[in-house]
């Protein structure tokens, strides 16, 4: 698999472009003076006047043939709703075709800007015939050295996010568990180390639940774990996530239309490895960051687990088998026992597209956040990153109660308890101790129906900008 990238151009001079569609954004009425100094044509400047005196109401774009700074387009944007800015640039630049120059005089927008130029503008090229890359080009006049490192990081940032939508978009057939951990390890990892576990070693430790899951496939499950340990002094956190190459639900298999998203099952692991990768050559981190990421798929071969089997997790707990559908929340118990035990984090963050009930629940613009830790949760809440929502689902006693078994310390589902996104939530807590948890459950945002902004249909990369941001801070 080899990933798709952008290719962009910071410039600092408008004379400099080379692309065929030039845009320029339009803030304000105040603004027009800076238009005029760069030669907007009177009839273009007029149109201009005449739509931003109307746009109290609405945001416009008006585009020309007129060729500007070598482009054989001109789009001027105004920006109506600066509450949605980022959705309303987006929404406009996904509707312009070729390749892209943008040029602002707002430089306290220019990571908004890159976002939405870089990530509307993406596509999963890989199995077409014909192919065709866009150009970027963002043109800063004067940046600085700090808005230089800032536009630098941030580009790596959404490499990885490209790196991580390429991956979820990829078919499962080329992505079976350990051929996708042999790319992850080949990933430019500078800080981070990285070990793999094959299934050998898998049932010596005793990932049972983990190992149940890929029972029925021929391909071996695996864990991949990293460490970017700084300072045995700092406190530790972990991530955990799901990486079902794909589930077919096992032997109680899901229905077809049910299945034609399921290559999207690893896209929680695949937001942690993306997170991880964007971190790796940042520096001043406050924490050591590990990370456990369970790489198997959900089939219905001869040794596939069954309804009603029983099961002993890592962590020791005995588990009832109540639907083999329900198979991601067994990855991930496995994956807690194993980071807890192994590097007693404060904190861990699991994270995948756990249930189908949270995109009833939330939709696709949102994804649920769980779990016991208020304090990390209201962070996230009060502080969203560029346009990844998050919501926060009921947990309590009751639910986790629900969660025991009869013949068994806990079953991986309760029949006739509809909260399905607080329920899954729930049989995690079972298997962690002494760590406060965040569940992230991103199961409608992670793959979409149709586009939002700069996601994209299909694959988008929720998550890593709201991860990174999170264990930076």
């Amino acid at each position: 698999m080899i990933p798709s990238s952008f290719m962009l151009d910071i410039l600092s001079n408008p004379e400099d472009n080379t692309l065929e569609n030039f845009v320029l954004e339009v803030e304000e009425l105040s603004n027009l003076d800076f238009f005029k100094r760069i030669h907007i044509p009177e009839n273009i400047m007029a149109e201009i006047e005449s739509k931003s005196q109307e746009a109290e109401k609405s945001s416009f774009i008006i585009s020309t043939y007129h060729p500007f700074f070598h482009a054989k387009r001109l789009h001027i944007l105004y920006i109506h709703d600066k509450k949605s800015y980022t959705k309303e640039l987006s929404d406009m630049l996904g509707k312009l075709k070729g390749d892209i120059a943008f040029y602002t005089s707002r430089k306290e927008q220019i990571i908004s800007i890159l976002d939405s130029l870089v990530l509307t503008t993406y596509s999963f090229e890989t199995f077409l015939s014909k192919k065709t890359p866009r150009k970027l080009a963002l043109i800063v006049e004067n940046p600085g050295e700090a808005l230089q490192i800032e536009i630098a990081d941030r580009i790596e940032l959404l490499s990885c996010i490209y790196l991580i939508r390429d991956m979820v978009n990829t078919p499962a057939s080329l992505k079976y568990p350990r051929r996708l951990a042999d790319q992850i390890m080949k990933l430019p990892f500078r800080n981070t180390k990285v070990m793999l576990m094959e299934k050998k070693e898998l049932e010596t430790k005793g990932f049972n639940l983990l190992l149940g899951v890929g029972a029925g496939s021929d391909k071996d499950s695996c864990v991949l774990v990293f460490e970017r340990m700084i300072d045995k002094s700092l406190p530790t956190l972990a991530l955990a996530g799901k990486w079902v190459t794909f589930d077919s639900g096992g032997l109680q298999i899901k229905p077809g239309d049910a299945m034609l998203d399921m290559k999207s099952d690893m896209a929680g692991a695949a937001t942690v490895v993306g997170t991880l990768l964007a971190l790796d050559s940042r520096e001043n981190l406050r924490a050591n960051v590990v990370a456990a990421i369970g790489l198997t798929e959900n089939m219905l071969g001869g040794n596939a687990m069954k309804p009603l089997d029983i099961l002993r997790s890592y962590n020791g707990k005995t588990v009832e088998i109540g639907h083999t559908d329900a198979e991601g929340r067994l990855v991930l118990a496995d994956l807690l026992g194993y980071l807890e035990t192994t590097y007693a984090p404060e904190t861990i963050v699991s994270v995948a597209t756990l249930t189908g009930a949270v995109i009833h629940a939330l939709g696709q613009n949102y994804a649920g956040i769980i779990w016991n830790n208020q304090e990390i949760i209201e962070e996230i809440l009060a502080n969203p990153v560029g346009e990844e929502r998050f919501w926060q689902l009921p947990l309590d006693a009751d639910m986790i109660d629900k969660t025991k078994g009869e013949i068994s310390d806990v079953k991986n589902v309760t029949s006739g308890y509809k909260a399905g996104s607080s329920m899954g939530a729930a049989f995690l807590t079972h298997f962690v101790k002494d760590s406060k948890l965040v569940h992230l459950d991103i199961a409608g945002p992670a793959y979409r129906t149709s586009s939002y902004s700069y996601f994209p249909k299909a694959a988008t990369g929720f998550g890593v900008m709201t991860l990174v941001e999170f264990l930076k801070g």
